[in-house]
């Protein structure tokens, strides 16, 4: 799986394409539902539907290229909302934490909508 992210404002280093990704943590999702014990020994489950707004994109990738990963750092740093497109659809979402560890970049967006419908 690709991914691309991207400045919500003209940068001119504010693209990054990130290519063979583990779609793991993109395709997770939850419904907006929670479950209330009540006194006679059952349950009450509101079921409010799904909403792209409830997902965190995680998204990691092999840190091959320094030019990336500081790229991304920028990015994360710079931009309060970030564009990212993914093959499931394109989102706005705010950047969450970024980490680094061995060999592989990880940044997490808190999804705030979705852009392409």
């Amino acid at each position: 799986m690709n991914v691309s992210i991207a400045a919500p404002l003209f940068d001119l280093d504010g693209y990054v394409q990130l290519f063979d990704l583990d779609p793991d943590g993109l395709l997770g999702f939850e419904r907006r539902n929670n479950r209330i014990p009540t006194l006679d020994g059952k349950a009450a489950i509101p079921d409010f539907g799904y909403s792209d707004a409830d997902r965190t994109l995680d998204i990691r990738w092999r840190a091959r290229d320094r030019d990336v990963i500081e790229n991304v750092r920028r990015l994360a740093k710079t931009y309060s909302r970030l564009i990212v497109a993914t093959d499931e659809g394109c989102f706005l979402g705010a950047p969450g934490p970024f980490s680094l560890s061995g060999d592989e970049a990880r940044i997490q967006i808190l999804v705030e909508k979705r852009i392409d419908q």
